[in-house]
């Protein structure tokens, strides 16, 4: 088969994208319309005379160089009628994919949890001591830990209406001038708070979490609420039921007090109400995705908040807000109800100012959950150490003279450098073909258009360019990474982290737990941290090492000073 010269290279591979690979688009053209001959093709180079709107086979041999393959045109006509026919099954699986969608039938397991457990969650944690309540400003309040705002409680020092409304104040005052809060839940969050009075009042106690007010992150499903995902297209859908995070927050006695904000349909600080920003520095994003979630946490307009990370949107705003961010184990927390990206790789955690607070959020949202494959029962019973004697840390870009990776030593862990094989080039070919899948019809009817300035429009129609086999041959490499990581990790409880940007590609493919410790700032504004990742559900042994490296400095007290912004 020869090339008709009056055919542009442009007019070409358009031809042959839409025809070999079967991309409707937003016109709404039939597959049969998407599928015509290049532009002055001859009727010799269609596959048989009796299908005139199939691939030719130059169209085939377009698609090979792109895909890096090579058939014969032999092979090609043999393939020719039955690419024609793909649009006609791809359009019927459209049609049987319910909204919103149920995610995969078959679920990723990141490997390394107990099998056949008994569920045990269990937290203990530090006395935060006597509290000279009267002494305190509303402000000292705000910026207590969870379990010194559940003692006031408790002693009938505070109730959970007065945490609320203070809460709610500095929502009000604050949200809007960070571009943290979508939607400030007043009668609701007021509502739930009377009810968590009244029911600690009559004896009845859901744990520490019971009373205090948090934020979460917009992308979680609240009954009859609007949820936006950060993105204009979707600032008026309401679900029908709650997320699994919101049931086991209130199956807790938690008041959620606002939705805050993401970055539109989780990446990025820029949603549609503006840019995020940092409380320490105003001048910058808070980076996200969990981009409210972070700011709000370091602000001081919530307790705590939930986020989620895909790929470091829980730990890259816990950096910039300086904040104590945990992404748990793959599958620790139900995905249910909350907005689908990679399934393979969406996680859920708490954002706090603090290692403890982080521990008593967790243990309130882990476990089975039948609506997402993915969980799984693992233990969890954090314990506070008070040295680490005995502790294997291994320092992964951290060098020995760094102040950081000093504290160890002195509380007695044993150092010692690791480094790790890099993760090869199109790994991402996971996140970016499951990412197309899920927005796949928001992208195919053209509505991935009102999204506007976004780098998501971009990947998703790059996603439609990846083969199923080429996907399928991602995950299989992600396996090899998996095992060299574990063989890699050797026999160290911890690694200990200065270069947080590259390990979340690692941590996020193979599945690892990582917490973020905020180590202020390089004097110019630019905030730093230092960050552990622990072995796979043992987020208790991560958190409590985590606590002692975190208590050997004052970081996670300081306090944003909005009014100036500097830190005090």
């Amino acid at each position: 088969m020869t090339e008709n010269s009056d055919v542009s290279r442009k007019d070409l591979l358009r031809a042959a994208l839409l025809s070999a690979l079967a991309i409707p688009v937003a016109s709404g053209a039939s597959p049969s319309s998407l599928t015509q001959a290049a532009p002055g093709q001859s009727a010799a180079g269609q596959s048989a005379p009796d299908a005139p709107n199939a691939p030719t086979i130059d169209d085939i041999r377009a698609a090979e160089r792109l895909f890096g393959i090579e058939f014969t045109d032999e092979e090609r006509k043999a393939i020719a009628r039955a690419v024609l026919d793909l649009p006609k099954g791809y359009a019927a699986l459209h049609a049987a994919i319910p909204t919103p969608t149920l995610g995969l039938p078959m679920a990723f397991h990141p490997g390394g949890a107990p099998e056949n457990v008994r569920r045990k969650v269990s937290v203990r944690t530090t006395d935060p001591g006597r509290i000279e309540f009267a002494r305190l400003s509303d402000e000292d309040i705000a910026f207590l830990p969870i379990r010194a705002q559940a003692k006031l409680i408790r002693e009938r020092k505070l109730t959970s209406v007065a945490l609320t409304r203070l809460y709610l104040n500095r929502l009000k005052l604050y949200g809007d001038r960070l571009k943290c809060v979508v939607r400030i839940r007043e009668d609701a969050a007021l509502a739930e708070a009377r009810r968590a009075d009244a029911e600690l009042a009559a004896g009845k106690d859901r744990g520490p979490l019971h009373g205090i007010p948090c934020g979460i992150k917009d992308l979680f499903q609240l009954k009859d609420e609007v949820v936006t995902w950060g993105a204009a297209p979707y600032r008026d859908q309401v679900f029908t039921e709650d997320a699994a995070v919101v049931e086991r927050l209130r199956a807790a006695g938690a008041v959620i007090v606002a939705q805050l904000s993401m970055g539109a349909l989780a990446q990025g600080d820029i949603w549609f109400g503006g840019v995020t920003k940092n409380p320490w520095n105003e001048k910058q994003g808070s980076s996200g995705s969990s981009a409210g979630s972070a700011s709000a946490t370091a602000a001081g307009l919530v307790s705590y908040a939930i986020g989620t990370e895909t790929l470091g949107s829980i730990c890259s705003p816990s950096v910039r807000c300086r904040v104590t961010g945990l992404r748990p184990t793959f599958g620790r927390v139900s995905r249910f109800g909350a907005m689908e990206l990679s399934y393979t790789m969406d996680k859920i955690g708490p954002i706090c100012r603090e290692v403890e607070d982080c521990a008593l959020v967790l243990a309130a949202l882990i476990g089975r959950d039948p609506r997402d494959p993915a969980t799984i029962e693992a233990p969890f019973d954090y314990r506070p150490r008070r040295s680490l004697k005995g502790v294997k840390i291994g320092l992964s870009g951290v060098p020995d003279a760094d102040a950081f990776a000093k504290n160890p030593i002195e509380l007695g862990a044993e150092v010692k450098p690791v480094t790790f094989t890099p993760v090869p080039n199109g790994a991402l070919t996971i996140l970016e073909a499951e990412c197309g899948s899920a927005f796949e019809a928001f992208t195919r009817t053209g509505k991935v258009r009102d999204l506007g300035v976004s780098p998501w429009p971009p990947t998703f129609r790059k996603s439609r360019f990846i083969p199923a086999v080429e996907y399928l041959q991602a995950q299989r490499a992600r396996a090899a990474v998996m095992a060299t990581f574990e063989r890699e990790f050797a026999d160290f409880d911890v690694l200990l982290v200065n270069d947080i940007g590259n390990t979340i590609y690692h941590t996020n493919l193979t599945g690892h737990p990582q917490i973020v410790i905020p180590q202020g700032d390089d004097g110019k504004g630019n905030s730093l941290a230092k960050s552990l990742v622990g072995r796979k559900y043992r987020e208790d042994a991560l958190l409590a090492i985590a606590r002692v490296a975190q208590e050997a400095t004052d970081f996670h007290r300081r306090r944003p000073k909005l009014e100036s912004g500097s830190p005090t």
